[in-house]
């Protein structure tokens, strides 16, 4: 098992804006799962669809606001928000609306095994 702290983990800044790379800190390769650190009004460059790999992908806010965009919908959220990218030819987006707003982007293509995700999350009375 390995643990990342997001605080204390390197951000590297790319063309694209600041980013933690996890997938090797986690030692995972069923998907790739990767952290933003964004304010308000700094340069990143996020749009984009995943037409070319297949892919779908789950943001998951952990700090501050953001606005994401998925194709011409514009939903907002803070911590605890989850919004998801099932579609890999929408183009999609996120913004920072408050400073130090950072958010795990997670992506992979879509299973062609047979999966029974999160059926055991059931009430059973």
């Amino acid at each position: 098992m390995s643990t990342v702290t997001l605080a204390d983990h390197p951000v590297v800044q790319t063309a694209y804006g600041r980013w933690q790379a996890l997938n090797d800190p986690l030692g995972v390769t069923a998907f790739g799962i990767n952290a933003i650190v964004c304010d308000p009004g700094e340069a990143i460059e996020t749009e984009h669809d995943e037409s070319d790999t297949g892919q779908q992908e789950v943001y998951v806010v952990l700090a501050g606001r953001v606005a994401f965009r998925h194709g011409p919908e514009r939903l907002e959220g803070g911590p605890g928000t989850v919004f998801s990218a099932p579609d890999p030819a929408v183009t999609r987006s996120l913004e920072a609306l408050e400073p130090g707003s950072r958010v795990v982007c997670i992506g992979g293509l879509p299973s062609t095994v047979e999966t029974d995700y999160g059926t055991w999350i059931t009430a059973k009375g």
